[in-house]
């Protein structure tokens, strides 16, 4: 009779409705187990409010990601044709979505009240801790500001091992262009990183994949394609004047074989992974007049002629897709210009390709072909 009063007490105590708080010391245990890396200590876990949890990470993704650098992407997008939403706003709509996060810096994993996180979405994040355990997730601080694509390819593969021991994968591609696009990039672990991650355990079982933390896939041709993963192929070096006539290089960053092949899925031009598969090393860059003026200019050097003269006949497809009505016109000695929301040049040499977009993009394309 005891034991029966105790259990309906217990029942009323609890809000209608209330979603249980997950053990994550029991799922610690099972996230080990699923993924063969060690806990060597607890897991410092905070159950937050929606509104405290969504400012945390919002805070530790622009410590990551900083706005100074959200909002020169935001207008290389657009010159690339994504123009129909801000980098920032999708961060905060990515944090207000999500449930659970594990946060390297602090090493803690953060629970939103109120919210049921789900056992599979725990054991996601608490992989991603067991791997800063053992691999020390702190050494990708400022990899994104300095190159792009390594950092991606590094987050691709801790995401990777997390999915692969959790189950966790990637929700279906919605919204506009830049949405999908920003979507692809964000979600690259439950992707292209699960898919090496399975390949290396499935080729040399859990000491393989344990390699990859050790030393990460240092660019995302090696995320995508095993055999430059295990050759530790580099990329190709692309370097961009910082003037060109009266322009100035105001910001360059690396743009790798993960971004483009993202790029073209987002604004869904046939082929894109076949495409993109050709990426020996790629850069984009922003060149700036002293009245304002922008131009985008994205420079690839292939594997191949092969590859680069199959990029040159795909041009015109991403050109419809993302400025649609977009003139053409000849322009020697570029391939291809086209008047639209920007003036837009391409134009291949050799294994060398250039695709510029603003005020004079035919000038600055054809210099950076020269």
């Amino acid at each position: 009779m005891k034991k029966f009063v105790a259990v309906v007490i217990c029942a009323l105590a609890l809000p209608a409705g209330a979603p249980a708080t997950p053990n994550t010391k029991v799922l610690l245990q099972s996230a080990a187990r699923l993924s063969g890396l060690p806990a060597r200590r607890a897991v410092l876990t905070a159950t937050v409010s929606a509104a405290r949890y969504q400012s945390l990470v919002a805070r530790a993704r622009d410590r990551e990601y900083p706005r100074a650098l959200q909002s020169v992407d935001a207008r290389l997008y657009a010159r690339l044709g994504l123009v129909t939403r801000s980098v920032r706003a999708q961060l905060v709509a990515e944090a207000r979505g999500s449930r659970a996060w594990y946060d390297p810096s602090a090493r803690k994993l953060l629970l939103r009240r109120a919210a049921t996180p789900g056992r599979t979405r725990v054991i996601h994040e608490l992989v991603r801790a067991l791997v800063d355990q053992n691999f020390n997730l702190r050494r990708l601080r400022g990899l994104r500001t300095r190159n792009r694509d390594a950092a991606l390819a590094a987050r691709a593969i801790v995401d990777g091992t997390a999915a692969l021991a959790s189950g966790v994968r990637a929700d279906p591609l919605r919204g506009t262009a830049v949405d999908r696009f920003l979507e692809l990039e964000y979600s690259a672990g439950l992707g292209p990183g699960r898919a090496l991650a399975a390949e290396l355990r499935y080729l040399g079982g859990r000491a393989a994949l344990r390699s990859a933390l050790h030393r990460f896939p240092e660019t995302t041709e090696q995320l995508l394609h095993i055999d430059k993963f295990l050759e530790r192929e580099p990329a190709l070096p692309v370097r961009l004047p910082s003037r060109i006539g009266e322009l100035r290089l105001s910001a360059t960053e690396t743009f790798g074989e993960l971004d483009l092949r993202n790029l073209l899925d987002a604004l869904r031009v046939p082929n894109a992974p076949a495409l993109a598969a050709g990426w020996g090393g790629g850069r984009i860059g922003l060149y700036q007049s002293a009245q304002g003026h922008a131009v985008a200019a994205l420079v690839f050097r292939w594997d191949s002629l092969e590859d680069a003269v199959e990029w040159r006949a795909a041009v015109p497809a991403y050109v419809a897709a993302a400025f649609p009505g977009a003139v053409s016109r000849d322009c020697p000695p570029l391939d291809r210009c086209w008047s639209s929301t920007y003036e837009l040049a391409s134009g291949v040499f050799g294994t060398s390709s250039v695709f510029a977009s603003g005020p004079g993009a035919d000038t600055v394309a054809a210099a950076l072909l020269g």
